[in-house]
């Protein structure tokens, strides 16, 4: 029985009789495609209302909104798991399985008309990832990725790059110039950028996960984020053939701030010795 087949209170009492995770995926995708046609209703117009969200950081109607749905979607299918979503949500569980959201990844792109943003959902048991979907309706894209099954980009098989040297790496950093990690981003750009082939920042740190995964980008730094901005595209570059870790190479957990995800190993291994540097 496939979950995109069923809607409403069917789909709900599905779920409630322990769905099968490609079925749980089947929904996911469902419910991230609802909040980012959400989404895309506000984008490029006056309805945007801009907010100030603590020091250099903004939030939107359309965050909240997308959160919104999102939750009471997810309360709905899964009430025993818990949320955690970056514009508030954070609700306890009892089954042991965490949904980190995104609604709207890449919200100051979105502030000012640039059309590089995305809605961003994944799933855990504990610090392991089972499931994971970033849509982006500007370009029509879905990303999605179950444990164990591989990575996909709107059904089709994804696969990170086969570059393994840092000189022939395209390579997505970015610097947060408003907090303790900005002296540190500025001398990975000195370190790498002579290293690399060519460096990106496209303000969106699932986007640059899921173009890692999908052989857009080789490799991906970011000095400091929080579980909803990884969380998917951890999955979707472990499942693409790709690592990601910590700084010091120990493998991703929620509780990781600094990643580095690579296209392989042997790439990742020249990433983390070129910014294992002293401090």
């Amino acid at each position: 029985m496939s979950a995109r087949a069923l809607h409403g209170s069917e789909l709900t009492d599905y779920a409630k009789r322990n769905m099968p995770l490609q079925d749980e995926l089947a929904a996911t995708v469902d419910i991230a495609h609802q909040a980012a046609e959400l989404v895309l209703s506000f984008f490029d117009t006056d309805r945007i209302d801009v907010q100030a969200k603590g020091i250099g950081d903004v939030v939107t109607v359309a965050d909240t909104a997308s959160e919104a749905l999102i939750v009471s979607r997810l309360k709905s299918l899964f009430p025993d798991d818990g949320i955690v979503g970056e514009e508030g949500s954070n609700i306890g569980g009892k089954s042991g399985r965490t949904w980190y959201v995104d609604p709207l990844d890449g919200t100051l792109n979105f502030s000012r008309s640039l059309p590089l943003w995305c809605v961003s959902m994944a799933l855990f048991e504990d610090d392991r990832p089972l499931l994971a979907v970033i849509c982006d309706p500007i370009r029509r894209e879905t990303f999605s990725a179950q444990r164990g099954r591989g990575s996909y980009r709107n059904g089709a098989r994804i696969t990170s790059s086969r570059v393994e040297n840092l000189a022939d790496s395209v390579v997505h950093i970015t610097v947060d110039l408003k907090d303790v990690g900005q002296r540190a981003g500025l001398d990975d750009i000195v370190s790498l950028s002579p290293r690399v082939l060519r460096t990106r920042n496209i303000g969106s740190a699932a986007l640059a996960l899921a173009y890692v995964a999908a052989g857009r980008f080789d490799a991906m730094l970011h000095r400091f984020a929080y579980p909803w901005d990884y969380a998917a595209g951890v999955l979707l570059v472990h499942e693409a053939g790709g690592v990601v870790t910590d700084l010091r190479g120990q493998a991703y957990t929620p509780r990781t701030h600094a990643v580095c995800a690579a296209a392989n190993q042997p790439l990742a291994t020249g990433f983390l010795t070129l910014l294992s540097r002293p401090e």
